[in-house]
């Protein structure tokens, strides 16, 4: 009995030092470089967004926080490589509504609701049509015209299967009574390359995305998918009062962790996300890029995910599916 008492103090004092390691690592957090995976390609309003967050959290936190861009499959492959990290605060996921929709969509290989610990919803971004500079028409109305004339003949891209901006292009179709192909990319930077070398003719992306190209000759904007203009594209109307009811769309981007991660650490992250939404500095570059700052905490994020994901089934079935 002695001994089994005497065997039961030592696991109780092994466990006691792990807890208390565990607590001291999270109370100093972050002691290395921290990395934040995008799973778009480069040069689109998720890369961009996110790295306008790590510079901020770098200086916040103290640590080095730097962008990982893994694209593909829709988001789903940096998604999962998240979803599958160490638990630990040094890997996190800044996306896209893409990880809410997907699952209405095709097959992914996590769960959403599941495998990953919101952080914060940081931002929405409300999207536009972009269109070549080799289409005729310089208002919706003249570009539903233009496709309806013309069959199959054209095409819009978008950052990937599945998507808002997938989604949105299969709305205007199905609001406009057009015949248009989709040609899904890994990422909103080369959607938008081909649009403007007129391999493509349209596309729906976010002001972000499309800000470089809008000041070439090479694309323009069309219509604005959201309740009011932009105040970055204050000549550019919504949808609605182009005539086209109903199709308002756009493009979350939040901040998780994988699931089980420590709830202290977690919180640790959320209040420096917090100190840097309070820099005018960083709000303006937010709204700069056509975004509303919203910086909802873990549990309203939470909340978000939950809800976003049965809109996507609900929005999805009512069009009969994406191609």
């Amino acid at each position: 009995m002695k001994k089994q008492m005497n065997g039961l103090k030592a696991a109780a004092a092994v466990v006691a030092a792990l807890w208390g390691g565990l607590a001291m690592a999270q109370s100093d957090y972050p002691t290395k470089p921290i990395k934040i995976i995008v799973p778009f390609a480069a040069a689109g309003s998720t890369d961009i967004l996110a790295r306008t967050l790590a510079n901020a959290l770098s200086r916040e936190l103290g640590q080095s926080v730097v962008v990982d861009n893994r694209p593909g499959a829709s988001g789903n492959i940096g998604a999962e490589a998240v979803a599958k990290a160490a638990p630990d605060g040094y890997t996190l996921l800044y996306t896209s509504t893409n990880l809410t929709a997907n699952p209405a969509q095709m097959k992914v290989p996590f769960d959403v609701t599941r495998d990953f610990a919101p952080i914060s919803r940081i931002a929405f971004l409300p999207l536009v049509l972009i269109k070549s500079s080799q289409v005729p028409a310089n208002s919706v109305q003249e570009l539903v015209s233009v496709i309806r004339a013309n069959p199959g003949k054209y095409n819009f891209s978008s950052s990937g299967k599945g998507g808002a901006p997938h989604m949105a292009g299969e709305l205007f179709k199905s609001a406009a009574g057009l015949d248009m192909i989709h040609v899904p990319y890994n990422g909103a930077g080369p959607a938008l390359n081909d649009v403007a070398a007129g391999m493509v003719q349209l596309t729906f992306t976010t002001y972000t995305s499309a800000q470089a190209l809008l000041k070439t000759d090479k694309v323009s904007a069309v219509a604005v998918a959201g309740k009011r203009r932009l105040v970055s594209l204050p000549q550019v109307p919504t949808f609605e009062e182009s005539g086209v009811k109903g199709l308002e769309m756009g493009t979350m981007n939040g901040l998780l962790a994988p699931a089980k991660t420590p709830q202290p650490v977690i919180d640790k992250i959320y209040a420096a996300v917090l100190r840097a939404a309070e820099r005018q500095e960083f709000k303006a570059q937010f709204i700069d890029q056509g975004a509303e700052l919203l910086v909802e905490d873990p549990a309203q994020f939470a909340t978000y995910i939950r809800s976003d994901v049965q809109r996507w089934k609900d929005l999805t079935a009512r069009i009969g599916g994406v191609h």
